[in-house]
Parts: structure tokens; sequence; C-alpha cells
């Protein structure tokens, strides 16, 4: 669970129960701080909040400027076109693990009620999405679908997954600030000089 320290005013009543030691600088007499869940956080400031720290960790980068839009967004739906043919998705259990995708998506044959279960898990050596066709209880690959019938329930899921992925890489982009936005390329090993639409580099002029 993400953590954050908060410095609290009065009136401020939000607490994890666990006091940590004044850090920061912080002066004896001064405002205590207090440790609380970042998801508390998501939806409004805590009344009475009057400053806010977070513990970046090795291997970890801090998004500042992040804000709301205008409450609403369009994004583009999964396509249905896509859905496996005779498979039906009947439950999911999924979560985003760091941004990636990760758990099971279960899928019932209409014909004869085989139940096929799709895994997605993040692969960081190869740095790819992975949706192995798993035992609906068992961790070992399925065994009684063909080829052709995982192909198509594996495409399904994918199809899924991607859309997921995309709405939420979508509204990310629409809250981030210029400054969070250079801070999530710098995070993502893309902290590059960027360069303005008719900057002359870009059609090869200099």
């Amino acid at each position: 669970m993400a953590l954050v320290e908060v410095e609290l005013g009065k009136g401020f009543g939000m607490s994890s129960g666990h006091e940590d030691p004044v850090p920061h600088g912080q002066h004896v007499g001064s405002p205590r701080l207090k440790r609380i869940a970042l998801s508390d956080l998501r939806n409004e400031s805590p009344p009475g909040l009057a400053a806010l720290y977070t513990d970046v960790r090795e291997g970890q980068s801090l998004i500042p400027g992040i804000k709301m839009g205008l409450g609403a967004l369009t994004v583009q739906r999964w396509d249905p076109t896509r859905a496996a043919a005779g498979w039906t998705l009947y439950g999911a259990d999924l979560t985003l693990d760091m941004g990636h995708p990760f758990g099971s998506m279960f899928y019932r044959n209409d014909d004869d009620g085989r139940v096929l279960r799709i895994g997605v898990k993040w692969h960081p050596p190869v740095q790819q999405l992975e949706f192995p066709a798993l035992h609906p209880s068992k961790p070992e690959l399925t065994s009684d679908c063909t080829d052709d019938e995982v192909a198509a329930v594996v495409l399904d899921a994918r199809s899924r997954i991607g859309t997921l992925v995309a709405v939420n890489a979508q509204i990310g982009s629409f809250v981030a600030s210029e400054e969070s936005e250079n801070a999530i390329l710098d995070a993502s090993g893309l902290g590059l000089e960027r360069l303005s639409e008719d900057d002359p580099r870009l059609t090869g002029d200099v």
C-alpha cells in the first residue's frame, strides 16, 4: 500500500493510528506528521492539510504537477468483434500492479461448458504482457482445448486488456501537467529534450 506523510493542521482527523517520528527538519512544537494511505487522498484533500510529503525509494520517481481535468473524458470502448466465437467471458480477477495488469480471466465454452482461464501477467525479462492458457483451478497449462481455441480466447483477452491499458494511459495523459509529463518521460527512460513541432531539427534544416 502506497503511503504518504501529511502535516496535520486543526480539524484534520484522518490517521492510520501510527505516528511517525517528526522528519523533514520539523521542530518540536510544529504540527505532527502522520502516515496515511495514498488512496485516501485520491478524491479530495482532507481538511486541515498543511503540507504533503512522500517517501521516494530507490528505483522510484515522484510525478509532481498532477491535476484534475474537467471530470469527464471520452475514451475508445472495447471492440466486441474481437470476442472469441463460442466462448463467453464470465469472470475476472484483475488488478493493476504498478501499472501492469495482473490476474486471471475466466471463459466458458457456450456448447459444452468447458472453462478456460487466461492468465494475465507482466514478464519483466522480455518486457511484455503474457496470456498463458491455464487450467481453471490449477497453475499448470490447460490440456482440454485445441490450439485454435486457445489462440481465439487469448486474442479476446489481449484485446480487452489492451483497451484497459489504453484507457488508463489516456486518462493519465489527460490529468498530467507539463511538469508531470516530463517526470513520467524521465521515469520511463525517455528524459530527452522535448522539441516543438516547428523545431527545424525535426525537418533536417539544421
